[in-house]
């Protein structure tokens, strides 16, 4: 039996850092989407365990060449440790997600795969079980077991849906200079800049005491009021990665240049979006001068749902690229 699976990339609508635990990682607190552009798995029954990551349009030379320390693969072993069982199985990923764009591509391989081998090899598991494992992974593993936006809270163990059916999808212009951003460096430079003010609650509390940007969110989204969601979205981690990454903040003030309604850092960076109308908007954003030395594509969120499907797949939404740009991702 061969599985064929699709592992899309992610945004974080909102992201607040509420601050640093005892434990030393960071409390959060995020809507998160799912977008078009995605990686392809195909999951099989083997003699052993393999790994095979191809693509026409990303860089992967920032690979681990050792398959054991590539999360995909973890959440393999992850599930054979759990079970007691070996498990072995081919695993094939097509890449499309950059490697290190603050979209999650890790994240959502490391998910399609506890998904995927739980049907393949029928172990049963809940949902609710495999987002426990995938919080054993990484911070946003688990919430790509849920089919949809959710929101993400702790360190990503705690994640719920956020019902939004019959939402019309956003469109969106991801854009990449190509510069690293270290996540580390970029919690580190949070870090230091609350130190320095002697602040050590959210940035920003003005959006935090008009209610609850979570809900906010998700009644735009509901009812597909693109510049309500561009005004309203927020990042932490987006002012002190602008200022250490100057390229970056760079990038966002050209897309809002350009035309867009609003920006947004992707996680931790160096992916900015944009928020546009339609696919026509879009195209006339990337036409702008600036952009000619970035990876860009226009794409759109994903209905409730669409993870869960195996098999072929074809998203009912579009992915269109930047002419003239080497990468389908950024």
């Amino acid at each position: 039996m061969v599985m064929k699976l699709f592992s899309p990339a992610k945004i974080n609508l909102s992201l607040e850092v509420l601050g640093v635990r005892p434990d030393g990682y960071h409390e959060l607190d995020s809507v998160v989407t799912p977008i078009s552009l995605g990686d392809d798995v195909v999951l099989e029954k083997a003699a052993e365990t393999s790994l095979s990551i191809t693509s026409e349009t990303v860089d992967l030379s920032a690979m681990p060449e050792d398959i054991e320390r590539n999360l995909a693969v973890r959440a393999l072993r992850l599930l054979e440790k759990t079970t007691g069982q070996t498990l072995p199985t081919a695993i094939k990923i097509t890449k499309r997600i950059p490697l290190g764009g603050g979209l999650g591509g890790g994240s959502s391989n490391a998910a399609t795969v506890l998904r995927g081998v739980n049907d393949l090899w029928e172990l049963g598991f809940s949902t609710e079980r495999l987002c426990a494992l995938g919080a054993q992974l990484g911070a946003d593993v688990a919430l790509f077991l849920l089919d949809g936006t959710v929101r993400m809270r702790g360190i990503g163990e705690r994640v719920e849906r956020l019902s939004l059916k019959g939402a019309q999808p956003l469109t969106l212009i991801l854009a990449n200079d190509g510069t690293h951003c270290a996540t580390p460096a970029v919690y580190g430079a949070l870090d230091a800049a609350r130190a320095a003010e002697k602040n050590d609650l959210i940035a920003g509390n003005d959006l935090t005491k008009q209610g609850d940007l979570c809900n906010t969110l998700g009644l735009f989204l509901r009812e597909g009021r693109v510049e309500d969601v561009a005004k309203r979205v927020r990042n932490d981690l987006e002012k002190p990665c602008y200022a250490h990454f100057s390229s970056v903040g760079k990038v966002a003030e050209t897309l809002q240049a350009a035309g867009c309604k609003g920006t947004l850092l992707c996680g931790s960076g160096a992916t900015v979006c944009g928020f546009v109308e339609n696919f026509e908007e879009g195209e006339r954003v990337l036409r702008h001068p600036a952009l000619a030395n970035c990876r860009c594509a226009i794409v759109q969120t994903l209905p409730d749902g669409v993870m869960a499907a195996h098999g072929p797949l074809t998203p009912i939404v579009m992915v269109r690229i930047h002419v003239g740009q080497p990468c389908p991702g950024v």
